[in-house]
């Protein structure tokens, strides 16, 4: 049953490149909130940016 919506998860990234795209900026300005020491944020500030692109592109698709 994980291994289902995992690949679920997956394909939405594979499928969706703006999705994809999305997802590396959100890294991106974790990483550098990490770096400026804001690290306690960044784990809930990645959460809240991959969760809402998800959201964005089922609601789109």
């Amino acid at each position: 049953m994980t291994m289902k919506w995992i690949k679920k998860v997956y394909g939405l990234f594979v499928d969706d490149p703006l999705l994809a795209v999305l997802s590396l900026i959100a890294l991106a300005i974790v990483f550098l909130l990490a770096h400026i020491g804001l690290s306690r944020w960044s784990g809930l500030i990645l959460f809240g940016l991959i969760a809402g692109s998800i959201m964005w592109s089922v609601r789109r698709s």
